[in-house]
Parts: C-alpha cells; sequence; structure tokens
C-alpha cells in the first residue's frame, strides 16, 4: 500500500464520512482532468464505484451510508486508491481487481484487459432477432476471450451450448480461469490458447464472438494512460485497426456451422472494415454506442465473399 505523503494528512484529519471522501474524490479526479472509459462515464460514477465496491456496499443501498462515518482504517485504503487513481491513472476496475458488465461481476487485473463490450449488451437480448431460440445454440466460441467475460455471458444466454473462449495470451486465460472458476464453470466453459483459429482446427460452431484489438496505431500512440495500463496485445491492431479481423473473416467460415453466424465488435470501424471487406455483406447491429460497432456476418456470405 502507498505511504500517505504529508500533503494528505489534511483527508485523513478531515474527512469524516462516506459523503466526504466522495466529495474529496470527485474534486481530486476533477483537478487531475483523468481519462474515463473503463466502466464508468465521469468523476461522479468512478468515485461512488471506486468507494462503494472498496468498502464491498451494494451499489443499489450507496446512498443510504453516504453519512455513516469510516473508521481509519477504510479512510486510509480509500485515501491511497483514490491517489493512485489521480497520480499513477490506474482505472479503478484495476485498483480494486473487479469489473462489472451488464450488472455481472468479474475478477480483473492487469494481465487482460478491463471488460467492456457491446456484444454483453446482445447476448443480454439473448441475440434477438438473429438467435430465434436460445436454447437449440450448441455451440459458441468466443474469440479473443481476454478475461473470458463474454463466454461466461454466452454460457447463461444459452444454456444448452458448448462455450469455448480462445486467447493468444496465457496471462489473460489465467485471469479467464479465475472468473470460470468464480461462475463455477470450471466443469463447463472451455479454455484454450491460440492465435485465432489456430488452436481450433476441425472445430466448428453455431455462434462465434469476438472483441479484438482494433485500436489503430495513430490511437495506440494517443492513448490516454489509462490505457497503456492494459497489455498493448489487447488492443493495438495496425494503421487501419483491422490487423487480426483482416485475418479472422477469411478463416471464420470453415469454423461455423450451417447456418451459423460471426458477430465482431471494431469499436468505430465501421469505414475501416468496409474498405478492408468492399461488397461483403455485413449486418450492423444496434447498440448503445451507435450503429457502427458491432457486425454480424453469417457463414453463408463469408463463403460467398472468399470462396
Amino acid at each position: 500500500m502507498y505511504e500517505i505523503a504529508p500533503l494528505l494528512d489534511d483527508p485523513l484529519h478531515n474527512l469524516k464520512t462516506i459523503r466526504d471522501i466522495y466529495r474529496w474524490a470527485i474534486t481530486e479526479m476533477e483537478t487531475a482532468e483523468i481519462s474515463f472509459g473503463h466502466g464508468c462515464n465521469d468523476s461522479f460514477e468512478e468515485s461512488s464505484f471506486l468507494i462503494c465496491r472498496a468498502l464491498k456496499l451494494p451499489f443499489e443501498h450507496f446512498d443510504d451510508f453516504l453519512d455513516a462515518a469510516l473508521t481509519h482504517n477504510e479512510l486510509l485504503r480509500l485515501v491511497n486508491l483514490i491517489d493512485r487513481r489521480v497520480h499513477e491513472k490506474t482505472p479503478s476496475a484495476y485498483l480494486l481487481k473487479e469489473a462489472w458488465l451488464t450488472n455481472h461481476q468479474f475478477y480483473i487485473d492487469e494481465r487482460a484487459l478491463i471488460p467492456r463490450s457491446y456484444i454483453a449488451e446482445l447476448l443480454e437480448e439473448d441475440l434477438a432477432p438473429w438467435v430465434e431460440d436460445p436454447y437449440e445454440v450448441g455451440s459458441v466460441l468466443d474469440l479473443c476471450t481476454g478475461s473470458g467475460c463474454l463466454a461466461i455471458l454466452a454460457q447463461g444466454t444459452f444454456p444448452n451450448a458448448a462455450v469455448t473462449g480462445s486467447d493468444i495470451s496465457a496471462d489473460a486465460l489465467e485471469v479467464a480461469k479465475i472468473n470460470r472458476h468464480d461462475y463455477g464453470m470450471d466443469d463447463t466453459l472451455e479454455l484454450v490458447q491460440g492465435d485465432l483459429f489456430s488452436a481450433l482446427e476441425g472445430r466448428t460452431f453455431d455462434l462465434i464472438l469476438s472483441n479484438p484489438p482494433y485500436v489503430t496505431t495513430a490511437s495506440m500512440e494517443a492513448l490516454p494512460t489509462e490505457y497503456r495500463h492494459e497489455p498493448s496485445l489487447a488492443l493495438a491492431a495496425g494503421a487501419d485497426g483491422m490487423d487480426v479481423v483482416r485475418r479472422m473473416l477469411p478463416e471464420a467460415a470453415k469454423h461455423l456451422n450451417d447456418g451459423g453466424m460471426l458477430i465482431v465488435e471494431v469499436g468505430d470501424g465501421l469505414e475501416a472494415v468496409e474498405a478492408a471487406f468492399p461488397g461483403l455483406e455485413l449486418t450492423w447491429l444496434t447498440v448503445s454506442g451507435g450503429d457502427d460497432q458491432v457486425f454480424m456476418v453469417t457463414k453463408e456470405a463469408l463463403l460467398a465473399y472468399f470462396g
């Protein structure tokens, strides 16, 4: 744990309640001009998340505890966490070893990308109308699974499916194993290591999901410090952000069952995708971030395009 510098003596002596530390955290974050985007949209959300979860308080009852007095050890821990968030620019999810995606809690550390994916929203809706009956889905692949969050959500959405999560990073898969265990899926969720489909030769799936690296070289160079705590392997994807997608799509059809589909998240990469694959029949799905973040392509469309 950080040693509290002399300049932080005032918070330790003058902050008494959760409301006090909440107000102080917001001021510290606003003064430091930190970057958000790892589950929280602004200093109000991030301060409440950091404080609430550091104290293991339920989100829905945070307001009920605002005037509760903090013990000295609680205050010391919170001041340390806020100090690290502000001065190290470490995302709160890494500080707490905890991230949330569509109301699901996941373990996370700096071996894997902090969970965030619009595909999670689609899974919450059972991928309707593209999947008519979730119980009829027999197999799902989460390609570039990272922390395993989408694979775990997919197992919940498609209860009869055999779900596999694959990633090139052995470190990320260690994080995925922790989440698999936490969700009681040690015996049901398969995790494999490989570069895209390299460890899946001869295997086919009804559905392939992927939130691959898609950050362009220019964007990587301009990333805020917060994002530099994440593994660059999970972010960087070349000049146009399409390095991984460009390798994935030509191989995908042979790993899909008849009638199967591939769903890929590409950030705001609609123009880059359509420039890389002109004429490929894609369906852009509507998510909270817009209509240019996630596309769906069928096995039949991939075969017609790539042969």
